[in-house]
């Protein structure tokens, strides 16, 4: 997985990661997609990464769409945790900083393909308590993704978690579930990351 982290940065660049439309579909391209979507992620041939994330959804058949999305997806978030990384184990983040822009409007069936877990609204909380990053930090430096849902028949609504399983912070996620929800919120204690406060 570290190896496709790393390919995913050199190979994708901003023109290619960004949201414009590719080239048309042929018959090539789409027994590409089709292949990648086989595959498991860190299988990928990382040569033909660019052109996969290049297609345009609305080109491929409605059976394929839900799944390359889903594909594309966790290539974006991978490119995200991976950038994060680079940054160390203390992140500054700015206040506009960049969330996973490719997420938004996805169905919860699409995270989940994507391989994105739920994590509680009480584990969000520790998190942010642990790590002394804002929401929005979670969102910009690592992988939370949220997504707001009616409840009952009053129309309520509820917020639903979700990061990805290659996130560092999942591994302080499973320290808190193993404790018994009993972790100090001190990140030193259970080993992980941080963010640092803003300057005024």
């Amino acid at each position: 997985m570290l190896r496709i982290l790393s390919l995913i940065v050199l190979l994708a660049g901003p023109a290619v990661l960004g949201l414009a439309q590719g080239p048309a579909l042929d018959d090539d391209t789409l027994e590409m997609v089709k292949a990648f979507l086989k595959l498991p992620t860190e299988q990928l041939p990382a040569e033909h990464i660019p052109k996969f994330l290049a297609v345009e959804p609305a080109a491929l058949p409605a059976a394929l769409r839900q799944r390359y999305l889903a594909k594309r997806l966790e290539l974006y978030a991978l490119r995200h945790i991976a950038e994060g990384k680079k940054k160390g184990i203390v992140r500054m983040p700015e206040e506009d900083c960049s969330t996973i822009k490719e997420a938004e409007g996805m169905e919860i069936k699409v995270l989940r393909m994507a391989r994105y877990e739920e994590i509680s609204e009480d584990e969000e909380s520790w998190l942010m308590d642990t790590t002394r990053c804002t929401e929005h930090d979670l969102m910009c430096e690592f992988s939370l993704l949220i997504r707001t849902e009616a409840k009952g028949k009053k129309g309520e609504k509820r917020h639903r978690y979700f990061l990805h399983p290659v996130d560092p912070l999942m591994a302080l996620v499973g320290a808190y579930r193993r404790s018994g929800r009993n972790v100090a919120t001190n990140f030193f204690g259970v080993g992980g990351v941080s963010c640092a406060p803003r300057l005024k």
